[in-house]
């Protein structure tokens, strides 16, 4: 029970000089000088990895914001790295494919927003795509 109470703690600690701030989301941000780029996703800076995964997403590396602010953002998982843009072939619903989850894309005006890239969307069989878990909507 105590060492429970600890972690708490300790996580709790971690995080008393951030925020999780959900009005943020759908942005790539970086600190000035660093190569490290963010979405802010779920209120949270999650680590895209490479830039192999960033091209597989997103438009153009000019969607990235250059913020010292950014580090007020809480820290999260990170994007797995290799994670796509899905959808099947019988329906126009797309997915963010990451961290062994699929998480519908809400609405044209979210997908936009995040700054992702329609030609990048790739088809998966549906029977293939509906063994893999979902994760909570992303929506503005």
């Amino acid at each position: 029970m105590i060492r429970v109470l600890l972690i708490a703690l300790c996580a709790a600690a971690a995080h008393a000089d951030c925020s999780v701030d959900k009005t943020q989301d759908g942005q790539l941000v970086k600190l000035p000088g660093d190569a490290t780029v963010y979405l802010v996703l779920d209120g949270c800076r999650r680590h895209i990895p490479n830039p192999a995964t960033y091209n597989s997403l997103f438009k153009t590396w000019d969607c990235i914001q250059e913020t010292t602010l950014s580090r007020l953002i809480c820290t999260c998982d990170a994007i797995t790295n290799g994670a796509i843009l899905v959808k099947t072939a019988s329906s126009p619903a797309v997915y963010l494919l990451s961290n062994l989850k699929k998480r519908h894309i809400a609405n044209p005006a979210t997908f936009n927003a995040f700054c992702f890239d329609w030609p990048k969307i790739q088809t998966m069989n549906e029977l293939t795509l509906s063994f893999i878990p979902t994760g909570s909507a992303i929506k503005i």
